[in-house]
């Protein structure tokens, strides 16, 4: 299975090859930034820039998908290489971070843990 995203006008998520879909960015995700979480453990952020006309996408942890990232002038473009049960769209600086918050910070933590099951 193969996923690309990119920005598909101001706002939005353009999902397109084994998936074809437009996904609306909530103001929080605009200003604070998004994750993409994948059923094969991969979670993306990302960030918009220029008005949310562009998108800068870093891959915070490294799932079983084959994951590149091409940037661009005008945005970044990910292609996702894997078959995918779900992907899940949060918002917010906080929401499904892939690493623990300080323990001296008092802030909302997220963990994201997935497990894979194989039928045999």
């Amino acid at each position: 299975m193969s996923v690309h995203i990119e920005v598909g006008g101001r706002s939005n998520l353009l999902l397109t090859g084994d998936i074809e879909t437009r996904l609306d960015v909530p103001a929080r995700g605009i200003a604070e930034g998004f994750s993409l979480a994948f059923s094969d453990g991969t979670l993306l952020r990302g960030t918009f820039l220029d008005g949310a006309f562009t998108c800068r996408f870093a891959l915070a942890v490294e799932g079983a998908a084959q994951v590149r990232i091409t940037r661009h002038d005008d945005g970044d473009r990910v292609d996702l290489d894997w078959d995918f049960e779900w992907i899940t769209l949060a918002c917010g600086q906080e929401t499904l971070q892939p690493e623990a918050a300080d323990a001296d910070e008092d802030v909302l933590q997220l963990t994201l843990d997935i497990v894979v099951e194989e039928n045999v």
